[in-house]
């Protein structure tokens, strides 16, 4: 379905901005710049990018001396095309290369603002230097995203998330299991708008638990990590807390399709997501009507090149860099964000006008390094299990998929005695059916409620030995 910009100023409607922030109303910018000319949009991006790039040149030794290295002079930045002169930044290299990152001055309309880390999935945290710009965007976007999903910014909202990633007691401390924590508006948004009630739960709560205060407080929206929200529709949940569920928000991890699919014919409502690095902030939002992923081009520019560094053609997977455009404290240029995406051209049934990418296909050295046909069997092992668990509504509570560097799986799966040997035969049978190979890895199927990096902030349903340890 196609949208406008009068459908959307309507929508934005419903957004009231508190009465005591007295800032300028960047979000109805951005909403008239959803819908500017293609050619609108490229001229605001090179003007940008130039920016950014003459402070880089000025102000940050690290690209001064690749551009040198490179023969390119502060005149030619005028060209858009000298960004394709630098190296690819590696999350190694920010860390190796810090100082040399760090801007001796910053633009005359930013000043510092603290830093941010990586989540640390992929090795050491990686720690950025952030301006008041950088980190401003993120609730102004963050608004946009959920103006495209139609979230009705009064309704309440419960977020279950990771202890660290939630709001603080009182006290200051930390929010503990078997509690939860209710405050007067959304994270982020409330502070700018005004917004309906939000609670906080953590993750590491058993699902059984998450399951007891999603009927009982009864929100409308509901904000998981996306194997929390594959775990939660896998159980039963009560018709009254379902019919009020209206939107469900997946972040920090890959959404693979089927995953997308058991969700929303589970909870009956879509699935929104975004894509974003904690080193850079929002990215893209995942637009409803078009399913692309819109690059919030006011705060970014995306990329997707091929192996040989050469941008990809349309429908073609590749590596995605992410270049900063607001964060003049520790500009990241062409950094690698280290996902496979896929690259697309001509305009978004959605109608907007951003620039766009397709689906998102996971981390580039978790897809480089398994063996083939890796995926294909992880898939059939959830859709067996999607199948059980909706004739035997949480009998399963938790699984996770483990490949050793034979290549051989391991299935570790919470769930009911009763099941689990109909679970043990109907898993083998279409794990060995999944892909045509003569010689099929031998699966195991254990039930247990310990699971490889429970504790950890982004937990994974399927890891694998052929991962580098730093993926892991």
């Amino acid at each position: 379905m196609e949208t406008s910009i009068e459908s959307e100023t309507q929508a934005q409607q419903a957004w009231k901005l508190r009465e005591s922030y007295r800032g300028p109303s960047l979000h109805d910018s951005l909403l008239k710049n959803e819908f500017a000319t293609v050619e609108h949009q490229q001229d605001a991006l090179n003007r940008n990018l130039r920016r950014m790039l003459e402070h880089c040149y000025d102000a940050v030794p690290y690209y001064r001396d690749r551009f040198q290295q490179a023969g390119v002079s502060r005149r030619q930045l005028r060209d858009p095309a000298s960004l394709q002169r630098l190296p690819i930044l590696e999350k190694e290299d920010v860390e190796k290369q810090f100082e040399g990152l760090r801007a001796q001055s910053l633009m005359s309309n930013q000043r510092a603002l603290g830093s941010t880390r990586s989540s640390g999935t992929t090795g050491q945290p990686t720690l950025v230097l952030q301006t008041d710009a950088s980190i401003g965007m993120f609730r102004w976007l963050k608004q946009r995203e959920l103006r495209w999903y139609r979230y009705n910014p009064l309704a309440a909202m419960l977020s279950i998330r990771p202890s660290i990633e939630l709001p603080r007691l009182p006290d200051g401390n930390l929010l503990q299991n078997e509690n939860y924590l209710k405050v007067k508006s959304w994270p982020y948004l409330g502070g700018l708008f005004e917004t309906g009630e939000a609670w906080a739960f953590n993750n590491t709560n058993s699902i059984k638990d998450q399951v007891k205060l999603l009927e009982k407080i009864k929100s409308q929206y509901l904000l998981m990590q996306s194997a929390g929200l594959e775990y939660l529709s896998m159980q039963s949940i009560s018709e009254d807390a379902i019919s009020i569920l209206e939107g469900v928000h997946a972040i920090s991890q890959t959404l693979t399709p089927i995953m997308r699919s058991q969700i929303e014919a589970s909870l009956q409502v879509p699935v929104h997501q975004n894509y974003g690095l904690n080193e850079i902030g929002m990215v893209a939002s995942r637009c409803t009507e078009g399913g692309r992923y819109h690059v919030h081009s006011e705060h970014c520019l995306v990329e997707i090149i091929d192996s040989a560094g050469n941008p990809c053609r349309a429908g073609e997977y590749g590596k995605l860099l992410v270049t900063s455009l607001t964060n003049s404290a520790m500009p990241l240029l062409r950094y690698d964000a280290d996902d496979m995406a896929e690259a697309l051209e001509g305009p978004c049934p959605c109608g907007r006008t951003l620039a766009s990418f397709g689906a998102i296909q996971g981390r580039y050295r978790r897809i480089a390094q398994l063996p083939e046909g890796s995926f294909e069997r992880w898939a059939a092992i959830q859709l067996t299990l999607y199948k059980l668990a909706a004739e035997n509504k949480s009998a399963v509570s938790k699984y996770q998929a483990y490949q050793n560097q034979e290549g051989d799986f391991q299935l570790r799966i919470d769930c009911d005695e009763e099941i689990f040997s109909k679970i043990t035969q109907q898993v083998e049978q279409d794990f060995k059916l999944a892909v045509d190979e003569p010689d099929c890895p031998d699966l195991e199927v254990v039930r247990t409620n310990e699971f490889h990096g429970e504790q950890g902030r982004k937990f994974q349903n399927f890891i694998s030995e052929f991962i580098p340890d730093m993926d892991r």
